[in-house]
């Protein structure tokens, strides 16, 4: 059970659980300061103007690599539900 919570995912995407751990609080802090300046921009729109949709862009470009390099998975195995593979807006 510990392997399947800890281990399992980052040794299928070639992480040690070190690694798999910096890269998603990195991502995640990204995404929660994307977040803040989007709050910021919805009450001052003439702040921070692109900083969420150049973050969004850098992110996608980071998982683009990282998929690169990453073994294939079925989304079965990575446990993404197909309809969501299907429709990304779910």
């Amino acid at each position: 059970m510990l392997d399947r919570l800890f281990f399992e995912h980052p040794r299928d995407i070639g992480e040690s659980y070190g690694e798999h751990a910096g890269h998603a609080f990195d991502i995640g802090a990204r995404l929660l300061l994307a977040g803040f300046a989007c709050l910021v921009h919805a009450l001052v729109p003439g702040l921070l103007i692109r900083q969420a949709s150049n973050t969004v862009d850098y992110i996608n470009e980071l998982m683009a690599q990282r998929e690169a390099r990453v073994p294939t998975q079925s989304t079965a195995s990575a446990g993404v539900p197909a309809t969501m593979m299907e429709n990304p807006s779910n």
